[in-house]
């Protein structure tokens, strides 16, 4: 069984397709005369796309991408593919009308005193773990949450670290990125697992991709394992200022790694995503919760279901606001919702509080119920002869009739209204006489039962924590070594 959201109507569109085949018609002109960087060490992607048919600069590691070898590639692509979570109950099929949220990331575990971040303790870690594990609406976990970190992890096995915990305090799909060439790793825990997950590959913008990051891309690739890529940009900075031009930046910077991708073994399931900001003009920072990032995010989907490959949005997870307030709030959700209509189907939301530099658990059950409303509009409206209702409008009449009592009510009222679980939805005097409590009160009691009641579905086996404990002792010697040499 497959969870997320359905999609029940025609995703919005900004652009006519006069526009998108322009902006896909500058990517294409980039790709072939400018070309992208492929900062790797070791020739063997560079000859992969120089026998495919690029124009490969060895010395200066410049990669030249003809328009119909991209275009062949790109339509290669499958249109939906599956992620595989460690119980088979929580795998999602990406692709189509179905759309999944996912948390965002968290440098630090968020102080509620003093709104500052920290780093979180292991039981921290833990426990926020199993509130995500808990919500209905957040489908898939990230490598970056709830937080990078906990205390006491050596900073280059932060990746793995986390990733086990959540492994072992959830049965979501579990996915990851490229830190500290930890790939290699990962990749064996996902086979103890049973559970091929998910890779996070991002550019190094302008038009250039890094060497750890091609060589976790092409060891994902020979696992079998799916692949998200894409740029991260901050407009004015490492991209073009406008929204169209930042466009054909990210599509390169995607398109071209899609081709490698292809060469290496076609068919190969990839999802476009996006990590980009305007950048504020006034401080030099990224324009975090900016509306703007909702409309790029817009194109973005509409420019990659040209060639129906499906597409992530990140940037309504990060809001610029340091609390858990109302800025907050409008900057998660009106972003949320306008990447959900127009066709993203992986939206990043919960738990992230100021930029990706703090997070909490809290914040992500706030967030639960802004995913929930998202699911609800995507849901959209049912019209048929139950819905419409006509007879029953007819025998119950003018005044005195009323529907309260019908049958009609009590099957339909739950179904056309979403109920959020953090909310006050007390009248007023009910607020007033039961202690005024905010959505944060009614946020911090859920997390509370949560942690007193919530297990996880599946533990690991003990063959597969011994499998597990042995992987994380190479891994720590692995970077032991590096450090010491």
């Amino acid at each position: 069984m497959t969870k997320g959201f359905t999609r029940n109507f025609k995703p919005f569109e900004v652009l006519e397709e006069g526009q998108i085949e322009g902006i896909w018609a500058g990517a294409l002109s980039v790709l072939e005369e400018t070309g992208l960087l492929f900062e790797v060490e070791e020739p063997k992607a560079l000859k992969i796309l120089d026998d495919g048919g690029c124009t490969v600069d060895y010395d200066a590691r410049r990669v030249k991408f003809p328009s119909h070898l991209v275009e062949e590639c790109l339509r290669q692509c499958p249109d939906s593919f599956r992620l595989e979570a460690r119980d088979p109950e929580n795998d999602l099929v990406v692709g189509g009308n179905r759309v999944y949220i996912r948390p965002g990331p968290g440098r630090q575990f968020l102080n509620l005193e003093t709104f500052e971040g920290r780093e979180p303790t292991r039981k921290e870690f833990y426990e926020a773990v199993t509130v995500y594990d808990a919500l209905d609406n957040l489908h898939v976990f990230h490598s970056n949450s709830p937080c990078f970190s906990f205390q006491g992890v050596n900073p280059a096995m932060a990746n793995i670290e986390t990733y086990v915990a959540r492994a072992r305090n959830s049965t979501k799909v579990n996915w990851f990125a490229e830190l500290f060439r930890n790939h290699m790793f990962i990749i064996e825990i996902t086979r103890v697992l049973g559970a091929r997950g998910h890779f996070s590959i991002g550019s190094a913008s302008p038009l250039a991709w890094s060497d750890a990051a091609i060589t976790a891309l092409m060891a994902a690739v020979e696992a079998g394992i799916p692949a998200s890529l894409g740029g991260g940009s901050v407009w004015g900075a490492s991209a073009p200022a406008t929204i169209a031009g930042e466009m054909i930046t990210n599509l390169a910077e995607a398109a071209g790694p899609i081709v490698l991708v292809q060469l290496m073994d076609p068919g190969h399931p990839v999802m476009a995503r996006d990590y980009t900001f305007p950048q504020n003009m006034r401080t030099g920072a990224p324009f975090f919760g900016n509306i703007a990032n909702g409309l790029a995010a817009a194109v973005l989907n509409q420019c990659w279901r040209k060639y129906g490959i499906p597409s992530c949005n990140i940037e309504a997870a990060v809001p610029n606001s340091k609390m858990m307030d109302f800025q907050s709030a409008y900057e998660k959700g009106m972003n949320a919702l306008a990447m959900a209509i127009s066709g993203a189907h992986i939206v990043w939301l919960h738990g992230t509080v100021a930029g990706e530099l703090t997070a909490h658990p809290i914040q992500a059950i706030l967030d639960d119920d802004i995913a929930g409303m998202v699911g609800r509009f995507l849901q959209g409206v049912e019209v048929s002869d139950e819905t419409l209702a006509v007879d029953l409008i007819k025998k119950v009449g003018p005044l005195p009739g009323h529907y309260l009592s019908t049958g009609h009510t009590r099957e339909w009222w739950r179904r056309e209204q979403f109920i959020p679980k953090a909310a006050d939805l007390s009248t007023l005097s009910q607020w007033q006489k039961e202690g005024k409590k905010t959505c944060l009160d009614y946020a911090r009691e859920r997390m509370e039962e949560i942690l007193a009641t919530h297990k996880v579905a599946r533990p690991l086996t003990p063959s597969q924590e011994e499998e597990i404990e042995r992987i994380l002792a190479e891994a720590r010697e692995y970077h032991r070594k590096r450090e010491e040499g």
